[in-house]
């Protein structure tokens, strides 16, 4: 299992808290997004700021995660990543234009790393982990939430594999976002 630089880690999240633009601090989550991904075995790096045909949607990361090889074949084999840095929890109408961007996609499973988290409660109750749970419910949509304190954690790949089983696991039989 391959090993992460926490010096990388905590330098590149700095850059991005530090970023003078949302556009700048978005490009550092997103470098640091694709540190981690493609560290995994069987993740590899796609493209990011990929537009669809009518240029509506903008997809910040996207992976192609050879399931035969990868040790999180429990995902799609395309793998998108949405990137919030935000001063405050992510709000739920971001997290429903992130569901309707991954609807026109037919996507399965996603990541959204929100640094300061989601809007609302855990069990779904209230704001954006409501939009999590009904992209679940309505659409087969299961999107995993990765905060900041879950990546400053990380130590080896093996770190983020078993968060995202955890966070799946959560999401599909308690119906709590992680």
């Amino acid at each position: 299992m391959p090993r992460y630089f926490q010096r990388k880690i905590r330098t590149l999240l700095q850059e991005s808290d530090d970023a003078p633009t949302s556009d700048e601090k978005g490009n550092k989550l997103e470098e640091l997004t694709r540190y981690l991904f493609e560290k995994v075995p069987g993740v590899s790096f796609y493209g990011k700021n990929i537009l669809d045909d009518n240029r509506a949607h903008e997809l910040d990361v996207v992976f192609w995660n050879a399931t035969n090889q990868s040790e999180i074949s429990f995902l799609d084999l395309v793998l998108i990543v949405e990137c919030k840095n935000t001063g405050s929890p992510v709000s739920s109408s971001d997290v429903g234009w992130f569901v309707r961007k991954l609807q026109d996609r037919g996507v399965n499973c996603a990541i959204l790393v929100a640094l300061n988290g989601i809007t609302g409660i855990a069990d779904g109750a209230s704001n954006a982990h409501s939009e999590v749970l009904s992209a679940l419910i309505r659409d087969k949509i299961k999107i995993l939430v990765i905060k900041r304190e879950e990546i400053l954690a990380f130590t080896h790949t093996n770190d983020l594999v078993e968060l995202l089983k955890k966070k799946i696991m959560a999401l599909i039989l308690y119906k709590t976002v992680l």
